[in-house]
């Protein structure tokens, strides 16, 4: 099955050969991993949005600070979001990428074989990093680095008995997919329903969202039927 993708990058290739190589051979294994692909150098409008599956963007499109500001990564947080020509000694970069709910980072030092592996991994609705990254972040207090605690809890918060539920499938660490399998929903509805959650407990990420639901299993919950 093809899922629509849009790639998001810059408009000048002359500042590097290798990121340009490196550029080319990323985009030129989308197709196989199963991406219908369109490529723009412009902010795609809403419309192109709501048909796209995943986001990749191209590292060198802006700089770092000003890409985790763009629509596309702040108003869209159930929309697969992946930066890809990222060198990977910028340690600092990953960690923003997963406080802004990036859902994979590709190295420009990657291989083939590691790309190919990653592009079918985002494909089928999973993250990718590397494990050391992932190792890394955990141990640099994941918790501090998110919402306070007492923030996260909302003794008001509402949710439906449908949004309680794919709450709890995301707790025990379930992607959109598997939800919509489990839940015989399709993936959109998911979506849709993951937005309104983010929206109802103020969670950015679904590492936010978590710490939430952690805090909370053990009150009461208000359900609308």
């Amino acid at each position: 099955m093809s899922h629509q993708a849009f790639v998001l990058t810059r408009n000048s290739f002359s500042e590097s050969t290798k990121k340009d190589e490196a550029y080319e051979r990323f985009l030129s294994i989308l197709p196989s991993c199963g991406f219908n692909v369109t490529t723009g150098a412009i902010h795609p409008p809403r419309s192109v949005l709501n048909n796209t599956y995943t986001f990749f963007i191209d590292s060198q499109y802006c700089d770092p600070a000003a890409m985790f500001s763009l629509p596309v990564v702040r108003d869209y947080p159930e929309l697969n979001k992946v930066i890809f020509n990222v060198p990977e000694s910028n340690i600092d970069f990953h960690y923003a990428a997963l406080q802004h709910g990036i859902n994979g980072v590709f190295h420009i030092e990657d291989s083939l074989e590691l790309l190919v592996r990653g592009v079918q991994q985002v494909q089928a609705g999973n993250k990718w990093f590397s494990r050391e990254i992932m190792s890394r972040y955990i141990d640099a207090n994941l918790v501090s680095k998110t919402k306070p605690v007492a923030a996260l809890q909302s003794s008001t918060t509402v949710l439906t008995k449908r949004e309680l539920a794919i709450t709890r499938k995301i707790a025990d660490g379930a992607q959109n997919q598997e939800i919509a399998d489990c839940l015989h929903i399709s993936v959109n509805t998911v979506k849709t329903h993951v937005y309104s959650i983010f929206r109802k407990t103020e969670c950015r990420n679904r590492v936010e969202l978590i710490n939430w639901f952690d805090h909370q299993f053990s009150q009461p919950q208000k359900v609308n039927y």
